[in-house]
């Protein structure tokens, strides 16, 4: 009779040694959760800063990361020929085939159920496809929320149909515990509070508008009211955990710049005669910028990272002497 120990099979080495190669790469305040059974979600990780210099103390951000962490010793390597194209959020694909760059990748399968339980999530809570090179020891991303709408649906809009599909990850995405190769994973985590704070800003700049009397239905208030509700609005704006870790946007700068100063004008104190052209001034420039983001976010941010042209020109700022890097625009 034989008598049976316990075993492990391939994949359950290579799961652990994908989580252990994650966890390497990532600051050691994040934390990883384990996701239980799997679902198409293997864990979460929950991002957490250093209160302190000397790194005693580290603090949660409230932000989270959804992950399906996957390990491979067989990866497929090899390139991506992406075609300059037009903006796929307002239209169907149109490539220029005389135009493309070819982008290093590593292709990797992923059933066709799990890609639409990522759909069905939202863009809000973004899930990264993590493939770890369990020979390399290297680990690289790709959005799956972003990949799914900016690439998969543009190229095969009925993916659904399929068993499976391939997923071509950058090798420019390769996670590593260095600041720059954090500012991705720092964006994603923060994505959730993008969100909330578009709305907001829109909000915002309706009721301006409505005060001025330029939307349909107009709401007569005195200077003394308007004011009231635009410093309410600036402080509410830059009360939002929106601001930090997004040095690497430059809009998101500018328009942080932009709100401290309408509180600083409010509180040296608008005299009549400014009031329109104060009035105006939060309309047409800054509120106006601020609904704005929404839009850039969608056109630009969300395609950063991407197996395409557009992505390989805007995600990877190049490095400035002495290794500093240069913020995204």
């Amino acid at each position: 009779m034989e008598i049976r120990r316990k075993r492990r099979s391939v994949n359950q080495v290579r799961e652990d040694i994908s989580v252990q190669v994650l966890r390497e790469n990532i600051p050691e305040a994040w934390v990883m959760h384990s996701y239980g059974e799997d679902y198409g979600i293997d864990c979460v990780v929950e991002l957490f800063d250093y209160l302190d210099e000397d790194k005693n103390v580290a603090e949660t951000l409230g932000e989270n990361i959804f992950i399906q962490l996957k390990g491979s010793g067989s990866i497929q390597y090899g390139t991506r020929r992406a075609y300059h194209r037009g903006n796929v959020a307002k239209g169907p694909l149109n490539e220029d085939r005389t135009k493309f760059d070819d982008i290093p990748v590593a292709k990797f399968q992923l059933e066709v159920p799990e890609l639409l339980t990522v759909q069905a999530m939202g863009v809000a809570v973004p899930v990264l496809l993590i493939l770890v090179d369990t020979n390399t020891k290297r680990a690289y991303f790709v959005c799956l929320n972003d990949y799914i709408e900016k690439v998969l649906i543009p190229e095969d809009p009925k993916f659904y149909e399929k068993g499976h599909k391939t997923i071509h990850i950058p090798l420019a995405n390769q996670i590593l515990n260095l600041e720059n190769n954090l500012v991705p994973l720092r964006a994603y985590g923060k994505r959730s509070k993008m969100y909330g704070a578009f709305g907001t800003f829109h909000y915002q700049h309706q009721e301006i508008r409505r005060v001025r009397g330029l939307t349909s239905v107009g709401e007569p208030a005195s200077q003394g009211r308007v004011l009231a509700m635009i410093k309410t609005f600036t402080e509410a704006s830059l009360r939002l955990d929106i601001w930090v870790g997004h040095e690497f946007w430059k809009p998101m700068g500018w328009s942080q710049n932009e709100l401290e100063d309408i509180q600083a004008k409010i509180e040296a104190g608008i005299v009549p005669k400014e009031f329109d052209a104060f009035l105006e001034y939060c309309d047409v420039h800054v509120w106006r910028r601020l609904a704005n983001l929404s839009s850039m976010y969608e056109e630009l941010v969300r395609e950063w990272f991407m197996p395409t042209s557009f992505a390989l020109l805007t995600s990877y700022p190049e490095e400035k002497e002495g290794g500093e890097a240069d913020a995204r625009a």
